[in-house]
């Protein structure tokens, strides 16, 4: 009797494990790459602290097959304290040689509505190729850098959802008594 048991306990425990791993589907590869945001510095420039990133687009295309569309605006929420800091906001498509200046108004971006209920900053300037673009804004205080910062990413040619990106962004806390420049 106990040959049998153990025969019938094997045979239902192997029967199980083969019915359970049937149901496992391979886990499908990633195959579209992210856009890259990195914060390039942020310093000290007499009693500003101006910030510095880099977004580009490491593999353009039309969003099919691991390709990435341009990028059409960057939004940044910022937190209550930043927005009422905030100096100034530029671009610059030619490596930080020449800036352009862009409204520094807070408010809804109607292309991600749906996405968020917050006002934005909106760098209504987006990327050509896997050229970076370079974005400066400048604050009337030092803020810390939050490594999980959040950012909207909109594409011309309507790539859908939210897209959604974190990155090292301002901090919503205001640095007090604070070294000097603080360089990433």
């Amino acid at each position: 009797m106990k040959t049998i048991y153990k025969s019938f306990l094997f045979a239902t425990v192997i029967t199980a494990s083969v019915t359970l791993f049937s149901f496992i589907k391979q886990e499908k590869k990633t195959t579209a790459s992210a856009y890259s945001i990195n914060l390039v510095s942020t310093e000290m420039v007499g009693t500003n602290q101006v910030w510095i990133w880099t977004v580009n687009n490491p593999n353009p295309g039309n969003g099919n097959n691991g390709t990435l569309q341009n990028i059409s605006h960057w939004d940044l929420p910022l937190c209550p304290a930043a927005e009422t800091a905030l100096v100034s906001a530029e671009y610059s498509l030619d490596g930080g040689n020449t800036w352009v200046s862009v409204p520094i108004e807070m408010d809804r971006d109607p292309s991600i509505r749906v996405c968020t209920s917050v006002d934005v900053l909106k760098f209504n300037v987006g990327t050509t190729g896997t050229a970076a673009n370079y974005y400066r804004i400048t604050f009337n205080r030092q803020f810390p850098v939050n490594p999980m910062a959040v950012s909207y990413i909109k594409t011309g040619g309507g790539l859908q959802g939210c897209n959604l990106y974190f990155y090292s962004g301002v901090g919503c806390n205001e640095l007090t008594g604070a070294p000097g420049p603080a360089n990433n």
